[in-house]
């Protein structure tokens, strides 16, 4: 197993076993032009005929990678996925408490929609019914509006002292279905592909943008992290190789025509999981 560093145990492995995958060896490639070919095709027709929703769009993307979960993907590839969609809503959670703008959930919580959603995993279907990937691309939105950074600053002593909400307590019951049902060809890699391609075909051409550059949130959680953690070293010398790799450090928003799929594993899942498995196991000190 690969060992870096600033990589949680998790990803670690999870990353090794990867790369040693046929389709990630073989099939990585060739999805890697076709999203970069559809891009090129799709977004000029979409200017021209499909601007706004029409109403099918986010039942059509989940019902395809539901039917794809079930079927093709790995468990690893299913079990990352469903971590990153409970994992990321608590680390925004967190960063939300006493930053002046929390918001008690709606009752009953919306599923899969709002940092203060219901996001059991029961079942597949559930996915489809309530627009998991767009109402997950949001989130990012709702981070940015609703945080505020004097407060947060100001109540940096009172979050040092919380940890974020445990994911294990959500219920990954669907993914017992991949167990029975596939035939484990994809990875986690062309799982992610096969996400955009899905987003880039189907989704509407507002919605598309929004949801393939819907990263902002990450430079916002790495601005967080580095101010609990300003007095660990450790970890603070860790949290810089997540700083983004282009002269641009202010932020990781970028055009839809330059995103790599490839790094979304990099920069935001396994920076997600990071972030979450450092604010678990090494609650920041105070000076």
């Amino acid at each position: 197993m690969k060992s870096f560093p600033y990589a949680t145990p998790y990803i670690n492995d999870v990353f090794t076993k990867e790369e040693q995958r046929f389709d990630y060896i073989y099939l990585r490639p060739m999805l890697v032009v076709l999203a970069f070919f559809l891009r090129i095709i799709a977004f000029p027709v979409k200017f021209l005929i499909h601007r706004r929703p029409y109403g099918f769009e986010a039942r059509c993307i989940d019902g395809v990678l539901a039917f794809g979960m079930k079927y093709f993907a790995s468990h690893d590839a299913v079990e990352l996925m469903v971590r990153h969609i409970q994992i990321e809503p608590l680390l925004y959670r967190h960063l939300l408490w006493m930053s002046g703008k929390e918001e008690n959930p709606p009752s009953p919580p919306r599923k899969f929609n709002g940092i203060n959603g219901d996001f059991n995993l029961n079942s597949l279907s559930e996915m489809i019914r309530n627009n998991l990937t767009i109402g997950h691309d949001q989130l990012s939105y709702e981070m940015i509006e609703r945080f505020d950074r004097e407060t947060f600053i100001k109540s940096l002593h009172e979050h040092r002292k919380r940890v974020p909400e445990d994911h294990t307590l959500f219920s990954k019951a669907a993914m017992e279905v991949t167990k029975q049902s596939s035939l484990q060809w994809i990875g986690c890699t062309n799982v992610v592909i096969f996400i955009v391609i899905a987003i880039t075909l189907f989704a509407d051409l507002r919605t598309a943008v929004k949801a393939l550059n819907s990263f902002d949130s990450d430079a916002l959680l790495l601005w967080a992290m580095q101010n609990l953690y300003i007095h660990d070293g450790i970890v603070s010398t860790d949290l810089n190789f997540y700083l983004p790799d282009n002269s641009n450090r202010g932020h990781f928003s970028s055009g839809v025509f330059s995103t790599n799929p490839i790094l979304y594993l990099q920069n935001h899942i396994a920076f997600d999981e990071f972030a979450y498995h450092i604010l678990r196991e090494r609650p920041p000190t105070s000076p």
